[in-house]
């Protein structure tokens, strides 16, 4: 749609707007490359560095989406991305304005992706769910969903013999799930002002099924306060807060299903989903059942209208349990990954009409330490070879498109 004002510096108190209207086509081929470079790399079959080395990992993404699909303005799409770490496919269709309510939406969608971002594990998920959008307001949406999802992991990499079969068992979960935005950001791609609130409430039950009985529940605060002439300066801030709960004797939390932290998008003091709690003899992460992130960001202009300069503090950590949550700062032995890690960095920012692309460079201040088994799964299974102490790096580089938050 193109927009324009008939005599936009007249003085008429009435005046005609003039629009262009061109009708999107019905089919949509998109496709795209592209590529991350981070601590993703490292042997996948033995059990030397748990923390990650240097990774590079090519990708690639299909789309096809077929509009006005049995409806006005109902769509069905499918959505593939495929990479060394990933392999993921997403069909949907989403009915707008579901009975005639325009404030109401309908979207099936069935998802199949493999991937093995977590260094601990190679992950499958099968699912299909189905979820009612409803807006209230301007700013506010809530959705509701169920969704059904077969589970399963292979390589893994932990030594406890009593879990060990228990997370190789593939597991059908079925969940109900409410999840409440409030966005009254000026620019979602990149904030200068407003305020962003998400809760997710999600529960795992035997009454549609689910052989892992428990309950999940994760919110995300973030404000944006400009801070000189022409919103130049923005002082950000984000909080994160989740928690998973087990109910009953059921089957253990799958280890997927677990909240995993640090990265360009969460904590900038670890690598890729290597915050919390690991294995006390393979050092490779395990998730954890409660997350808590603060970060804090200066945004600032550094050279000309596109390139953009970031001071952060990220403060947080992934622990094992509600109850182990702890503001301490100082890891008692390497067995306590339930303390919090800080770290502070630098980053760049430039602008693109789909965002700003990111350089992030963090020195995290505490970083944990832990013992790391050197040699191959088959050999642990008699005991660990070679067991050495390691730590995550004080330096993070992280690259990315968009904001942290």
């Amino acid at each position: 749609v193109n927009m324009s004002l008939q005599n936009p510096e007249g003085d008429e108190p009435r005046k005609y707007v003039l629009m262009d209207f061109e009708e999107a086509r019905k089919w949509t081929v998109t496709g795209g490359i592209g590529a991350e470079i981070a601590k993703i790399g490292g042997c996948a079959t033995c059990l030397d560095a748990p923390a990650g080395d240097t990774g590079f990992s090519p990708r690639v993404s299909f789309g096809l989406t077929r509009r006005n699909f049995l409806g006005t303005g109902h769509i069905i799409s499918f959505q593939s991305r495929a990479s060394t770490l990933q392999k993921r496919g997403v069909l949907s269709y989403n009915a707008p304005q579901f009975r005639g309510d325009p404030d109401i939406n309908l979207l099936f969608s069935g998802v199949y992706d493999d991937s093995r971002d977590v260094r601990t594990y190679s992950a499958r998920r099968r699912e299909a769910s189905v979820q009612v959008g409803q807006r209230w307001s301007r700013a506010s949406t809530m959705l509701y969903r169920i969704t059904y999802r077969r589970v399963s992991i292979s390589d893994l990499k932990i030594s406890d013999p009593v879990l060990i079969p228990q997370f190789l068992q593939p597991v059908r979960l079925g969940i109900v799930a409410g999840t409440y935005i409030q966005d009254r950001r000026d620019d979602p791609t990149d904030s200068h002002r407003g305020v962003y609130n998400t809760l997710d409430v999600g529960w795992a039950t035997r009454l549609l099924a689910s052989q892992a009985d428990f309950t999940r529940v994760l919110g995300h605060n973030a404000t944006y306060h400009p801070m000189g002439l022409g919103s130049r300066y923005v002082l950000a801030r984000s909080l994160t807060f989740g928690f998973l709960k087990r109910l009953g004797e059921t089957h253990e939390i799958p280890l997927p299903e677990r909240f995993f932290g640090g990265g360009p998008t969460s904590h900038r003091g670890f690598p890729s989903n290597q915050a919390g709690p690991r294995d006390l003899q393979t050092g490779f992460p395990l998730g954890g059942n409660t997350v808590l992130v603060n970060q804090f960001e200066m945004r600032y202009p550094l050279i000309g209208e596109n390139i953009r300069g970031t001071l952060f503090l990220d403060s947080g950590n992934v622990y094992s349990d509600l109850k182990k949550l702890s503001l301490r700062v100082t890891q008692k032995g390497l067995d306590d990954f339930n303390y919090m890690v800080h770290a502070v960095g630098f980053g760049l920012r430039y602008r693109t009409p789909v965002g700003p692309i990111r350089i992030d460079l963090a020195y995290s201040i505490n970083p944990p330490r832990f013992f790391g088994c050197h040699g191959t799964r088959e050999q642990l299974l008699t005991g660990c070879p070679e067991k050495r102490q390691q730590q995550i790096s004080h330096f993070q580089f992280h690259f990315s498109l968009g904001q942290a938050f």
